[in-house]
């Protein structure tokens, strides 16, 4: 609006300047007439009193003579700045100069006074010319000046109008600009209180309370939830830094004053733990204080810090040992109770089945029809019960045993297995077809049980009248190739399928037998106990992969497993 204001102030003067060049126009144009009309006078009187010798025809001569004078000075001034003008007016003074020269009072005789008259009328004649042509040019500058005068009268309107539309449009610009502003600063408004609410309803739920401390003014602010901490209502009256302090266990005030002094020497100080007396019922409090060092724009040094009551979290600590203890003797006990039935429970069952043998080899032809029938049911038993303490030390070892990490060959483990199950593998007349098998890091006698346990349970569950067929194949997967991955699991596996053509499964059952003794078959259709598949689970997971199992009826199973790669 300055610039517009500007703007319509340099049209104004301008207009006021051109108007001004009129004005002195005409009065240049009229002071040369008045200055040819006095030439006239004194012409005039000259030859008046030349002819009558009365002394009244003085007067108009000398009269005029000054206001000549008057006339050409003040043509000179208006025309200063014009150099054309100001030689003219230089011819003009000289003109007049000799014209004056011819005026006489008397003449001497009659042929004096013709050549005077016919010189002084030649004199006039140029002083005409010369003034004529001032005039002239003088109407060519008016008419000049005369054009821009109207064309500045008729724009005059149109910069007036246009200057005092933009200026509304200015005016109603910075409204609208302010009023958005306006919103905007009440929307920041609103959601600061919102955020500020918020901040003071997450320090009561986080039970903690913020602080700053100015080094330069040493001034403390504490949050209203701080109060709260040590027993004392928000921002109470007569509550300062050394009530706060005086609240601190005595064992513990040395170590929260020392603390303080260092984190005004540091940017980041490690948490605090100390002890308070709260002010409203004298029982102990257990809190955390974490400060850090923040430095403004004016360069003041601030320590902000948050101290947290961790009451909670002490005494469920406190519980977590004690539990821990308890969980060290029931873990104690499980191991004795391992050697128990690693050695102790094994000796009577050996010598179960030594008198079974002896039984068997040397009286078994002396027991009735029923005799022999309970015979081999204990025969069974017993057999099952050896069985069972095996796969029940082997899945305790598989949860106890030491991860020793290393480079494992898979092809090898499998080479291996397939040697050691070469009879089963003749038996059913088996195919196993392998594909090449990657090497991961894992422990060695983990991975040879894992993959013999796979492979048994597909030997196990094969169809009657159909050999079974094994394959075996690898790649390598992640989260994004593979949706049984967790989304969230950024790691690369190696996914080891074996897939099978035996009797398969219902797959609502895929996940419950990885179970602890769950068996989907009786005992006498298919042998076993319930474990192998729960070794394999312990497996992978001690691993850090994953296994699942698909399957239809009918049609065989594969289990899938994923290893880190």
């Amino acid at each position: 609006m300055i610039a517009l204001s500007s703007v319509t102030y340099r049209h104004y003067k301008e207009q006021e300047n051109i108007s001004e060049a009129l004005q002195k126009r005409y009065e240049i144009a009229i002071e040369l007439e008045k200055l040819i009309s006095h030439i006239k006078d004194a012409e005039t009187g000259d030859r008046g009193f030349t002819l009558t010798n009365d002394s009244i025809f003085l007067e108009p001569y000398l009269n005029a003579r000054s206001r000549v004078n008057q006339s050409f000075n003040k043509l000179k001034i208006a025309t200063r700045n014009n150099e054309k003008q100001q030689e003219h007016l230089k011819k003009i003074y000289n003109l007049v100069d000799n014209r004056f020269v011819y005026f006489k009072m008397q003449f001497s005789t009659g042929r004096e006074f013709k050549n005077n008259l016919r010189n002084g009328k030649l004199i006039m004649d140029s002083l005409r010319i010369e003034v004529n042509e001032m005039i002239d040019y003088e109407k060519d500058l008016l008419v000049a000046t005369d054009k821009i005068y109207e064309l500045n009268s008729s724009n005059s309107p149109i910069i007036i109008f246009t200057s005092f539309l933009v200026a509304i449009l200015i005016i109603v610009l910075g409204y609208l600009k302010l009023s958005k502003n306006y919103n905007r600063l009440l929307t920041s408004n609103a959601q600061l209180r919102i955020f500020d609410e918020s901040s003071k309803q997450a320090e009561i739920l986080g039970k903690y309370g913020s602080w700053t401390y100015n080094l330069k003014n040493n001034e403390f602010y504490f949050s209203e939830n701080f109060y709260r901490l040590y027993g004392y209502e928000p921002h109470q009256k007569g509550i300062d830094v050394e009530t706060f302090i005086n609240l601190v266990h005595p064992e513990d005030l040395e170590g929260v004053q020392e603390n303080f002094t260092v984190s005004k020497t540091r940017e980041f100080n490690a948490p605090f733990p100390f002890r308070i007396f709260r002010s409203d019922n004298n029982q102990i409090s257990h809190l955390r204080v974490k400060s850090k060092m923040f430095t403004t724009l004016n360069g003041d040094k601030i320590l902000i810090g948050a101290t947290r009551d961790i009451t909670e979290e002490y005494e469920s600590t406190q519980i977590i040992e004690e539990r821990n203890i308890e969980l060290e003797k029931t873990v104690k006990e499980l191991t004795e109770f391992n050697h128990v039935a690693s050695h102790d429970l094994q000796e009577p069952l050996r010598k179960i089945q030594t008198f079974i043998s002896r039984i068997e080899d040397k009286e078994l032809d002396k027991l009735s029809d029923n005799g022999k029938a309970y015979f081999d049911r204990i025969k069974s038993a017993a057999s099952r019960m050896r069985i069972l303490i095996d796969d029940l030390l082997q899945y305790s070892r598989t949860s106890r045993s030491k991860n020793d990490f290393e480079k494992v060959n898979l092809n090898d483990v499998i080479e291996n297995i397939v040697i050691e199950l070469s009879e089963p593998i003749k038996d059913k007349k088996a195919t196993i077809e392998i594909k090449k098998l990657p090497k991961i890091k894992g422990v060695v006698f983990q991975l040879n049980q894992l993959f013999t346990n796979l492979i048994s349970n597909s030997l196990k569950y094969s169809k009657e009248d159909i050999s079974p067929i094994i394959e075996i194949n690898s790649k390598k997967v992640s989260s994004k190739t593979d949706t049984k991955i967790p989304e969230n699991d950024s790691r690369k596996f190696y996914r080891i399928t074996f897939t099978d053509n035996g009797i398969g499964f219902e797959q609502e059952h895929a996940e419950k037998i990885f179970n602890l003794f769950q068996r989907l078959h009786g005992k006498t259709d298919y042998p076993g106990t319930g474990v192998g598949l729960a070794i394999c689970k312990k497996i992978v997971d001690n691993h850090k992969g994953y296994i699942f199992a698909e399957s239809t009826p009918g049609e065989g199973a594969t289990f899938l497993l994923y290893l880190p790669a």
